[in-house]
């Protein structure tokens, strides 16, 4: 843990953490079109966000993949930086970027591991990867928005854009739509850029 600290440490005297928000929004989008440029029949009706990754330019969503969460790890570890030092809520800014650690890591796996049928293991570790992911991202987002109704630097609009995003979230794992799980993704690559813009603006 020392080591990434330090190494969080040189990242964010480089470039604020929104910075890397921002840059981690962009390789994912980018991985993403090019991943459907490739992909003949591809639309969002019926095609899962994965199955991007079985795709003649699967190589690409999953570098997206990979990458954007590597990339985004000084943005989360920069949020939680800036919430005010109080022993009270110390614990749960350490639990909260431990939480994120474990669905940032899944994230990251899912692009080793794409949503093949034809091999079930894979399939099978894709889909427990992805549910972990989500689970996991429910819970940093709550704790997330927590500190940041504790916050006076932060805003309602901050907070509540978080709770938003949960709704996505849950809405997706009942229903388990396509649709519904682009307009997740998106909503998330909002909520990744506003925070992001807002990190910036506010020197934090």
């Amino acid at each position: 843990m020392k080591c990434l600290r330090k190494l969080m440490d040189k990242l964010l005297k480089i470039a604020p953490g929104g910075y890397y928000g921002i840059l981690s929004v962009m390789i994912r989008l980018i991985g993403d079109f090019i991943a459907f440029l490739f992909f003949p029949g591809y639309n969002m009706i019926d095609n899962m966000v994965s199955d991007l990754g079985i795709g003649p330019g699967g190589i690409f969503f999953s570098l997206g993949l990979i990458i954007s969460g590597i990339v985004s790890i000084p943005f989360y570890v920069a949020v939680i930086r800036s919430f005010e030092v109080e022993e009270n809520r110390n614990k749960m800014k350490k639990f909260a970027l431990a939480v994120y650690y474990i669905s940032n890591m899944t994230y990251i796996m899912i692009g080793f591991f794409p949503s093949d049928e034809s091999n079930y293991p894979i399939f099978f570790l894709h889909g427990t990867l992805a549910i972990i992911c989500w689970l996991t991202a429910v819970a940093y987002l709550l704790l997330f928005s927590k500190l940041m109704m504790m916050d006076d630097k932060y805003n309602s609009l901050n907070s509540c854009s978080g709770i938003i995003l949960i709704g996505f979230l849950i809405v997706f794992l009942f229903t388990w739509v396509p649709i519904i799980e682009w307009l997740m993704t998106f909503a998330f690559m909002a909520w990744l850029l506003t925070l992001s813009y807002f990190l910036i603006s506010n020197d934090l």
